[in-house]
């Protein structure tokens, strides 16, 4: 492990830096989708075209996987009692992250488990709108936690049909965590079936990159302070990040204050309590968006002393975490053995 007197945090601002000369088709396509925004940074002929396929994309993505759209495929599951079944040529986005999000489950031993959602719902932060609580209801954790767990989910694979399977009525599932990754993922798909060789793709923090930037340089990430009065373009340390995915997660933002108590986002799926964790914010790096999506949410819950032992053994993916065990406001570093290879080197 290595230390680091970097500051970084979990909204990501992106900046494109570089000492040589511009190059021209490159183009910033931005639009609204996940209940966020997406930006694209692309060297392409035909932006506008290129847009509209992004957006047809993600229109179709959210069908599969927004919890906020009754008719999607995971809405439905999450209405069934029982079983909910559907042909394969009608979704083709469910079963990877599904299957992605049962692989992050078994290797962070359920820290990270989409079937928290009636928890995220009660805590206020999923997709039932809800008062902020005034206190914990222990008994009702409790209850709600009888419906957790991504073991007692089974997917059935037919020929033509996609099932999944659940134990009660009151199971659901949230891929909150991982469905932004995810839709990066398509996009960078989708941009390269285009030809395009040169692109960074942005959703709602959630970042991929492949080739160069505008001006013939590797993407550049800035990624800001995680305190509470920081702006999200509070840049302290930037990234040289090709060719890679990055995702921050972390609670100092998305958290509220009721009657002298505070309740995070962060939730822990085996206690059911709403926390805020040793970790401040945590920086993924991996070859894919979905996975470092996943890993960043699964570290918060984990904690420290648990992520590093489990990073480094994982292939390919890299982490940086900022933490404050001493609670007095500075900043220590820790990160991956290799992670300092994406440090930002100006000069």
């Amino acid at each position: 492990m290595t230390k680091h007197k970097y500051f970084f945090g979990l909204l990501l601002f992106m900046t494109w830096m570089s000492c040589h000369e511009s190059r021209p088709s490159f183009y910033t396509i931005t639009g609204e989708t996940m209940g966020t925004y997406y930006t694209l940074k692309v060297q392409y002929g035909d932006a506008a075209r290129l847009k509209a396929g992004v957006d047809s994309l993600l229109h179709i993505f959210n069908q599969s996987l927004s919890t906020y759209i009754p008719e999607s495929t995971i809405s439905k599951i999450n209405n069934s009692d029982s079983i909910y079944c559907y042909e394969k040529s009608w979704d083709p986005f469910f079963m990877p992250v599904f299957d992605k999000a049962r692989h992050i489950y078994q290797i962070t031993d359920g820290h990270f488990d989409p079937t928290i959602a009636p928890l995220v719902n009660y805590y206020g932060f999923g997709y039932e709108k809800k008062k902020p609580l005034e206190k914990n209801d222990t008994l009702l954790i409790q209850k709600l936690l009888q419906w957790t767990s991504f073991d007692r989910i089974v997917s059935i694979d037919t020929s033509e049909e996609i099932c999944i399977s659940k134990p009660y009525p009151e199971v659901a599932l949230d891929f909150s965590a991982i469905a932004k990754g995810y839709g990066v993922d398509i996009l960078a798909d989708f941009i390269q079936s285009k030809g395009i060789r040169n692109y960074m793709i942005e959703i709602g923090g959630e970042i991929r990159t492949l080739g160069v930037n505008e001006k013939g340089s590797p993407w550049v990430i800035g990624i800001n302070r995680p305190d509470d009065n920081s702006s999200l373009t509070d840049v302290e340390v930037p990234l040289k990040v090709s060719n890679k995915a990055v995702a921050t997660s972390g609670n100092y933002r998305n958290s509220y204050e009721s009657k002298g108590q505070k309740f995070a986002h962060i939730i822990h799926p085996k206690t059911g309590m709403s926390q805020e964790t040793d970790i401040l914010s945590v920086t993924v790096i991996a070859d894919d968006c979905m996975t470092a999506d996943a890993l960043a949410t699964a570290f918060m819950v984990m904690g420290l002393k648990k992520s590093l032992a489990l990073v480094d053994n994982l292939k390919n993916i890299d982490a940086f975490f900022i933490f404050d065990l001493e609670g007095d406001g500075q900043f220590e570093y820790r990160s991956s053995e290799n992670f300092s290879r994406y440090f930002f080197d100006n000069e």
